[in-house]
This record gives C-alpha cells, sequence and structure tokens, in this order.
C-alpha cells in the first residue's frame, strides 16, 4: 500500500510548479511578443533578429514552460495513482521538478550567454527520466490489471 502522505505531497509539488510554469510562461510570453512584429517595445540587442539563435532559445524558454507546465501537471496525477514504490514516485518528482525548473531558465540564460546551451542535456535528460519513469509505472500497473482501468 503507498504512502498516501508522502505521495500527496509529492504530487502537490508538481501540480504547484505546473501551474507556477505556465504562469510565468504566459508571463514571459507577454514579455517577447512586445518585441514582435514591430511591437511598441525595441528589441534588446542582445537577442538580436528573429531568426538569430539567441531571439530563439529566448523562445524556446518561453515555450518550454508552457509545455513543460502540462507536461509537470500530468505526472502529478499519474504518480497519485500508479505505482507502488515511494522511492520511483520520489525520483519521477524530482527529475521532472528538476527538469521543469532548469530547462526554461537555461534556454533563457543561453540566450544570453551562449555557451551556457552545452548544459540544455542535464535538465532535458531528467525530463525524459522522469516521463519514463511514469510511463513504467502506467505500462506496469496496465498489464498487471488490464481489466480494472479505462
Amino acid at each position: 500500500m503507498p504512502d498516501t502522505l508522502a505521495t500527496d505531497r509529492i504530487c502537490r509539488r508538481n501540480l504547484a510548479l505546473g501551474w507556477v510554469s505556465l504562469a510565468i510562461g504566459v508571463a514571459s510570453g507577454l514579455v517577447l511578443g512586445l518585441w514582435s512584429f514591430d511591437g511598441p517595445a525595441p528589441v534588446p540587442q542582445w537577442l538580436g533578429d528573429y531568426d538569430d539563435t539567441s531571439r530563439r532559445m529566448a523562445r524556446l524558454g518561453h515555450i518550454a514552460f508552457m509545455g513543460l507546465g502540462f507536461t509537470n501537471i500530468l505526472p502529478a496525477g499519474e504518480l497519485a495513482r500508479r505505482g507502488r514504490a515511494i522511492s520511483w514516485r520520489r525520483a519521477a518528482s524530482a527529475a521532472m521538478y528538476f527538469g521543469n525548473v532548469l530547462l526554461p531558465l537555461s534556454l533563457f540564460a543561453a540566450a544570453a550567454y551562449r555557451p551556457l546551451k552545452y548544459f540544455l542535456p542535464v535538465p532535458s535528460v531528467a525530463v525524459s527520466v522522469a516521463l519514463a519513469i511514469v510511463a513504467f509505472a502506467v505500462c506496469r500497473q496496465l498489464k498487471e490489471a488490464p481489466g480494472e482501468h479505462p
């Protein structure tokens, strides 16, 4: 039987981060929108033209906040329902949390200072590991009791 108090804490943390990430994603999109399509504000010089790598990385940072926000909310629900071992839930939760925080921030940082792009695989791998753990837990539980799940 899973430790429901620990699971609730884990899931609440990921759920909260997912929603905060979505809010930051929208806010960063609003700021980026000020510079788009001859917007009301001039583009900061360090970002460059629309198709420059720095500007693309900044847009990816905005999208990463949005996408990983949703991606963090989904595993939070699955972690609450699936799997038996609390250690695996903690590992998936921590990896997703790490990736959700550091990937978008790393993209924005790499937009400002290009050599930081070499750090991008670290949070990317963390997200991949988290989702692999959740996928494994879902598949395992469905295999064990195929008639009990929608």
